[in-house]
């Protein structure tokens, strides 16, 4: 009998090394395929940004609050629908915040609003290459927003009016 006390002992002690032995495996190939992804996911990821004459690559990294394109001096985050906060590019130091509040679009810089302008609900159009979403906005001047979502589903292109001097801002996946 007590031998089937020592064995009923150490059985559960030996098992549960056992499972913490396999939850540590998984763990570290989670880890290891996370910094080793394979290279249809690298060639998915490559992004452009363009404005003005300036032109960059940036790699999209997914927040809780946004799609932020990163490179090592620019930051851009897209919200799904707006850009919502510009750094780098040589000419977003300080930063720019846009916030949208109903119509109203608000540009921000140091906590100071140095615009505004209004905008218009998204309208969705259907392309022969997937769908193309406008958006109306008017500033000193009447410009276009669009964001063009190719046949699988995925955003492929981002042009939108990020400042006062209404220059057109584009995130582009470059195939």
């Amino acid at each position: 009998m007590p031998i089937m006390r020592v064995v009923a002992v150490c059985l559960p002690l030996l098992l549960s090394g056992c499972q913490y032995f396999e939850v540590q495996s998984g763990q570290l190939s989670s880890i290891i395929t996370a910094f080793t992804p394979e290279s249809d996911a690298l060639a998915d990821s490559r992004w452009s940004v363009e404005f003005g004459g300036y032109s960059a690559a940036v790699q999209p990294v997914i927040t809780d609050e946004a799609t932020v394109f990163v490179n090592n001096l620019d930051a851009i985050s897209f919200d799904g629908w707006s850009i919502i906060k510009v750094s780098g590019l040589s000419s977003f130091i300080p930063e720019w915040e846009i916030q949208d509040s109903g119509n109203e679009r608000a540009f921000v810089v140091d906590g100071r609003v140095v615009a505004k302008h209004q905008c218009d609900s998204w309208l969705k159009y259907d392309t022969e290459t997937g769908v193309r979403f406008e958006q109306q906005c008017t500033g000193k001047q009447d410009y276009t927003n669009t964001i063009l979502v190719g046949s699988l589903g995925q955003i492929t292109d981002i042009q939108q009016v990020v400042d006062s001097s209404l220059m057109v801002l584009r995130l582009r996946l470059n195939n």
